[in-house]
């Protein structure tokens, strides 16, 4: 709430011309509080200092508590006020504000004298392996594969690698095949426990567990007269297996269904055939995957989608005889897709091994740089549901991977997404940036973290990061074969963005004593530069607490409720008007207060708000034409929740937004409120008591929004709400 003390005006306009230096006064005040809560920001990111934890972060319920608390204590001020037990209060609301003042000062302190810079992340190693990379299994490891010749022989040596391990978890031998040459790329599908590799030959299953070739296939053979026939007009182009058939998709990107038998190893015969979408070409294949016996998942260039495996089918009238594929989800990319990841979600509130069997999350990444996501449950009535608190519109200008990892090994997943330009770490449900590394620009890339045995003794991991260079032909006609190489380095808490809490001794005894010295300055010498020092202290404080502990949208919808609330006391009930005499009587720094004279005192000024209220009031009515000089004792008083709740918006976006984005949102929502001040001068200039929180909340907001539009567009709302 605003006002003006002692000052009484009749004419429209006002006299702004003396109260300009108070309103200047109060906006730096107002800026200063908000930009040291900036400064002392990245302490309480170390120290996870979070009032209601990570995931209480985008809980709505903890904002209606919130609202509750401030509900509660103003009608306990009032009821101590009514009651003449003004010591209760004053004792109080000391002890409240000694401990508010420590969660400035001691930051602050620390900020001052201890180095805290994040530690920058150095690559130790680069190895090139010449191979070619296939494909990612689950966190840490992947499939690669060589070749060779063994007696005429051209061999395929499958590798099950992983990253951080000098040698494979296994590896198996598959004889390249007799018609196709060794230009042909093996194309791999994984699935829950096995891999299925084709290469328009032969199609092979592996055991993931230990290589193992569990079934082999043929779609193309040499008949008694030397001819090459194929079992499908156009080839077999992939291919994965089931428990009792598999499904092969040919050069025409029609899927077929061939019956296996369990008493009759290494035969199919034919079953039904569908024709997939038009836009799935799979000619151009990012990636693709078996999620059970029913899904297959496939990522071409421009469109993504998971295909229902049925049974049976039957023949259709028309240019396509087959009939059209139960397409479950489909996505579509102009600009195309990169990188697809599927795993344990990483908003799901329940351990990995705590989650219901099968359930996971698919994510996307898109070479416009949008990520996009489905749960996925097949134990559950809806198997597919886009997952909108992972999926993000313009993330940054390209995306090459997207991993869903467990980098601390608390059973709950974390989204590593490489840009353009580097690898970010999004931590927890609320998906705040952790971890930045640099990663070499222009090529394919896969990600990831693993544990060496070093890791484990110091408590760090490893970053992998591996570029792939696919096979080509020279202009000399030259085939250059394929490889990639692998640059790693260590991880250690210090590279956090967001680490453990760091508490030295000098530092937070100097913040202790500085706060017990403004305390007993408070009491004994109550005057307005005391009043400020500690409302700026105790409002930073405040501001980043609350700032750090929820998502913008969540801020947001406090903000909104609160300035209802405000200009409902302030007009209707009136009950802030008397809340806010009984804190200045006290002395106490629930308010900040801009004189407008040099010998302003609050230590003998006792004018009631009600008193200023009706004494402009009374001289607009009987003296309309008369200019009215202010007392020599005049200031402007800001109730410090006005300068609390948008700082707290401020500092939720650079919390939760992040990087250049986030601080050019935070900067617009601070000009915002700025704005939103402005107009509030106005009406505060003619004397009249206001409620500040209606045009500076909503000034603050505006400026969000108007910021975001500029940024990152509808990801400004995309935050895992929840109640």
């Amino acid at each position: 709430m605003w006002f003006l003390l002692g000052c009484g005006m009749s004419d429209v306009g006002g006299d702004f011309r003396r109260q300009l230096p108070s309103m200047i006064g109060m906006a730096g005040m107002f800026v200063a509080t908000i930009f040291l809560a900036m400064y002392i920001r990245p302490w309480y990111d170390k120290a996870g200092l979070q009032a209601f934890g990570e995931a209480g972060s985008s809980q709505l319920r903890y904002i209606g508590l919130e609202l509750i608390m401030i509900f509660i204590f103003t009608a306990a001020i009032l009821m101590l006020a009514k009651y003449k037990k003004e010591w209760i209060i004053k004792y109080g609301i000391m002890g409240i504000l000694f401990i508010a003042l420590l969660y400035a000062n001691v930051p602050i302190a620390h900020q001052i004298m201890v180095d805290d810079s994040v530690t920058p992340f150095e690559y130790d190693s680069n190895e090139k392996t010449d191979a070619t990379y296939l494909t990612e299994i689950g966190m840490n490891q992947y499939i690669d594969y060589t070749q060779s010749y063994d007696s005429g022989e051209l061999i395929n040596t499958i590798r099950l690698m992983q990253w951080g391990m000098a040698e494979p978890v296994w590896t198996t031998e598959l004889v390249h095949g007799t018609i196709v040459d060794e230009s042909v790329e093996l194309v791999v599908v994984p699935g829950p426990d096995t891999i299925t590799i084709s290469n328009g030959e032969l199609i092979r299953t592996l055991s993931l567990s230990d290589g193992a070739i569990e079934s082999t296939y043929q779609c193309l053979e040499v008949d008694e007269n030397g001819e090459v026939q194929s079992i499908l007009q156009f080839g077999c182009a992939i291919a994965t297996e089931t428990e009792d058939a598999v499904y092969i998709i040919d050069g025409t990107d029609n899927i077929h269904r061939y019956n296996t038998f369990e008493e009759y190893p290494n035969v199919m015969t034919k079953q039904a055939t569908w024709k997939l979408p038009s836009e799935l070409k799979t000619s151009t294949l990012v990636e693709a995957e078996l999620l059970d016996n029913k899904h297959l998942l496939i990522v071409a260039e421009t469109y993504a989608g998971v295909v229902l495996l049925n049974e049976s089918a039957f023949f259709v009238e028309g240019d396509d005889i087959y009939e059209p594929v139960q397409v479950l989800i489909k996505s579509e990319s102009e600009a195309g897709f990169s990188s697809m990841d599927v795993g344990h979600s990483n908003v799901a509130d329940v351990k990995i091994e705590e989650s219901s069997e099968g359930e996971q999350l698919i994510v996307f990444g898109t070479n416009d740089g949008d990520i996009l996501s489905w749960s996925y449950s097949p134990v559950n009535e809806e198997v597919f549901a886009e997952e909108s608190s992972v999926s993000i519109d313009n993330f940054a200008n390209g995306i090459r991977d997207v991993r869903l990892t467990d980098i601390d090994a608390t059973g709950y997943t974390e989204l590593l997404v490489t840009t353009d330009e580097d690898a970010r770490l999004l931590y927890g449900s609320s998906m705040v940036q952790k971890l930045i590394i640099d990663v070499d620009e222009g090529q394919d890339v896969a990600v990831t973290f693993g544990e060496t045995v070093s890791d484990m003794e110091n408590d760090t991991i490893h970053f992998y990061a591996t570029t792939i260079d696919s096979s080509y032909i020279t202009g000399n006609g030259e085939r250059v074969n394929a490889s990639y190489t692998t640059s790693s380095g260590v991880v250690d808490s210090s590279m956090f963005l967001v680490g453990g809490i760091v508490i030295e001794d000098i530092p937070a005894i100097i913040g202790i004593l500085f706060s017990l010295f403004l305390m007993i300055m408070l009491y004994v010498h109550s005057e307005w530069y005391v009043v400020n020092t500690v409302g700026i202290l105790v409002g930073s404080g405040v501001i980043v607490m609350l700032g750090v502990s929820f998502v913008p949208t969540l801020i947001m919808v406090f903000m909104i409720a609160a300035a209802v609330y405000d200009a409902w006391a302030v007009y209707k009930s009136k009950h802030m008007l008397d809340l806010a005499d009984t804190m200045m009587n006290l002395n106490l720094p629930i308010l900040l207060v801009a004189p407008q004279d040099s010998d302003y005192t609050m230590r003998t000024e006792r004018t009631t708000v009600h008193s200023t209220v009706d004494e402009v009031n009374e001289s607009v009515q009987h003296a309309p034409r008369e200019r009215v000089v202010a007392k020599s004792n005049d200031a402007m008083l800001m109730g410090l929740g006005d300068v609390i709740f948008p700082g707290m918006l401020v500092l939720s976006t650079l919390q939760y937004i992040g990087g250049d984005d986030g601080l050019i949102m935070a900067m617009t929502t601070l000009v915002g409120s700025l704005i939103g001040y402005s107009v509030l001068m106005y009406y505060v200039g003619k004397g009249q008591a206001q409620a500040g929180l209606p045009l500076l909340n909503g000034g603050a907001i505006l400026g969000y929004v108007v910021g975001g539009l500029l940024t990152i567009g509808g990801a400004m709302f995309q935050f895992n709400i929840s109640f």
